[in-house]
């Protein structure tokens, strides 16, 4: 009698421990973040898992999403859409991720965007910049309705910088493009060229480069024989680098003058403020945004005291992916997807800058954009003060209405 009145404690004491672990397993929920660790836009992505970890550990001192803690699982992309693809499939069907995020090329957001419709799961995009991410370019005209990007496409930077760029170089000026041989690329010197063209500016000629190429000489050698009035750079991250360097070095700069459509924090420490002042520019978001908005000087602030460094845009765009996730889920009521989806479409919400929100019928975000020009190195009061703000242009004067957009869902929630 004594071994089986044992025999039932030991057995009750067992079914409570696993009941207990089964009950901390139902109360996690886990985020899938695919980044490029290590390729051309390691930099970037680095930032954005800075951020993601910030951020998650600030959505579970709040209580987590619906109660439950946020786990997270970290993928290297390695810049290179195919892996990228590969990871999130792995996140989502093996991990099982509710929702995965990140990406600092179009390319790999475009990648997970196709696996995130297949799965029908969440894809919240960090930094892409194509206009085919949420929309039409080209023949991309089917989209599917599980992807959000906040980060700013080609065609709102470009409309952004326009003003800036004519007034500083006149409507006359002649163009010559350096261009990154893929979506990301081919988006931005299209929109620049179709808004400057428009104005009356001339285009004398583009090259394309390939993602990762580490010599641009042959590239700024047919620029430099083209002898524009203006140099623009449609490249990112060390690709950027190196080209602006290198066209520096060949002392470009003395006899055209520079645009970068897309900087980021991390490329203009990469270039140095040698090789950035004078260069004009745009960004979705800059740590300076902190002395004008309350939630961007919380964010810097945070980030500061945990990395000892200020945030560039890439680690903006994951904070935003983090909490815009999880107040749809709560205000959803649920992880299920279609739900979350539909609580994010047109919801206004103020997090990093004033008001903005998810366009219901693309995903891409109404947001401002920050046209900036680096500053003289004398000029700069830290080491990440590389850039004077000319212009912040509200998301409603960029944005592409459904006419300039016409995309379709690949599928109907209602």
């Amino acid at each position: 009698m004594l071994k089986l009145k044992t025999f039932l404690a030991l057995l009750v004491f067992v079914c409570l421990i696993f009941g207990v672990r089964a009950g901390i397993a139902q109360e996690t929920v886990t985020i899938g973040i695919n980044c490029p660790i290590t390729g051309s836009y390691q930099d970037q992505g680095e930032d954005e898992v800075r951020a993601y970890k910030l951020a998650i550990e600030e959505v579970n001192k709040k209580g987590g999403i619906l109660g439950e803690e946020v786990v997270y699982v970290i993928k290297d992309s390695e810049t290179n859409a195919a892996l990228s693809g590969k990871n999130a499939e792995e996140l989502y069907d093996v991990h099982g991720a509710v929702m995965v995020t990140g990406g600092s090329a179009s390319s790999e957001a475009i990648a997970q965007i196709a696996v995130a419709g297949e799965r029908k799961k969440i894809y919240m995009c960090a930094l892409s910049h194509s206009n085919a991410t949420t929309g039409f370019e080209g023949s991309e005209q089917i989209i599917n309705r599980y992807a959000f990007r906040w980060f700013n496409n080609a065609h709102q930077s470009a409309k952004a910088m326009a003003s800036a760029l004519l007034d500083a170089y006149g409507k006359d000026a002649k163009y010559f493009y350096i261009t990154a041989d893929y979506t990301w690329g081919w988006s931005v010197e299209k929109s620049t060229r179709e808004v400057l063209e428009a104005a009356g500016t001339t285009t004398l000629g583009a090259v394309l480069a390939p993602l990762g190429e580490k010599s641009f000489v042959k590239y700024l050698l047919k620029a430099k024989q083209a002898q524009p009035d203006v140099l623009v750079l449609a490249e990112f991250g060390k690709d950027m680098v190196n080209c602006l360097q290198q066209a520096g070095a060949m002392g470009l700069s003395k006899d055209m003058k520079i645009v970068v459509p897309l900087m980021e924090l991390g490329m203009a420490r990469g270039a140095g403020a040698k090789y950035m002042e004078g260069v004009i520019c745009s960004s979705v978001w800059e740590w300076q945004l902190a002395d004008k908005y309350a939630g961007s000087k919380d964010f810097v602030t945070k980030f500061q005291d945990r990395y000892g460094r200020y945030p560039g845009s890439a680690a903006a765009s994951a904070w935003v992916a983090i909490f815009q996730y999880a107040d749809a889920v709560e205000r959803a009521g649920t992880f299920q997807a279609e739900k979350v989806a539909l609580a994010l479409e047109d919801h206004k919400f103020t997090l990093l800058k004033d008001e903005e929100y998810f366009k219901a019928f693309d995903h891409q975000a109404v947001t401002s954009c920050v046209v900036l020009q680096g500053k003289a190195p004398e000029e700069m009061k830290n080491e990440w003060d590389f850039f004077n703000i000319l212009a912040i242009v509200p998301g409603e004067k960029i944005a592409m209405t459904k006419a300039e957009n016409p995309v379709v869902w690949k599928e109907d929630f209602n």
